[in-house]
């Protein structure tokens, strides 16, 4: 295994559950207070938390970071996902960089997994479920943007365009936008596993 892999996938895996005590942490504190000290304390003691848990987990069953099952990766995919709509508001361009990481991750996985020889399989379906969840993101994107009554202006603004932006005209900047991306989601994620996969079997052989 890469030392750069070992790396990548033990800091991604391992922060999961750290990161999403946190966030509860932090969200269920807000819930019943408004006093930011007590917040902190509660996000910092989930965080805390969370870090043990996960040493634990490593500590005892020492998972190995291509043998976890596959509902725990899809779990932590879905997961980064939430994350990353959470923290830019529900621009989906970032999700690209999972969709890129999934394709790297899963051929080294299929790659481990001798067994797996259906390789067009793989590709398929990697390829379809990223998308897939870029696409539930788009959605939900969209939903908000429209949803929003400044989002027209917001936009306006960002893009600094000389005329306004009208409803209609939002719409058709969302969807050529969102199909776009699930396009690129796709294309990326394919093209990543085919790569990573090439040059790993050219290593083995």
């Amino acid at each position: 295994m890469l030392r750069f892999d070992k790396l990548l996938f033990n800091i991604l895996f391992g922060i999961a559950i750290p990161l999403l005590c946190f966030i509860l942490s932090w969200w269920t504190a807000f819930i019943f207070t408004d006093d930011i000290k007590i917040i902190k304390i509660a996000a910092l003691s989930g965080l805390g938390v969370g870090i043990v848990i996960s040493l634990l987990i490593k500590l005892i069953s020492k998972p190995h970071i291509y043998e976890l099952s596959v509902p725990v990766i899809i779990l932590v995919y879905l997961f980064y996902n939430g994350v990353l709509f959470a923290m830019f508001m529900g621009i989906p361009v970032f999700h690209l960089i999972l969709g890129i990481t999934a394709g790297y991750y899963w051929a080294k996985y299929v790659i481990h997994h001798k067994e797996i020889t259906n390789y067009k399989l793989e590709i398929r379906r990697i390829s379809v479920f990223a998308t897939l969840v870029t696409g539930i993101v788009c959605f939900f994107s969209a939903s908000i943007a429209l949803l929003s009554n400044s989002t027209p202006e917001d936009l306006k603004g960002m893009l600094r365009l000389p005329f306004d932006i009208t409803i209609p005209l939002l719409i058709a900047f969302i969807l050529t936008g969102g199909i776009l991306m699930i396009v690129i989601q796709y294309l990326l994620v394919k093209i990543t596993f085919r790569k990573t996969l090439s040059h790993n079997l050219k290593g083995l052989s």
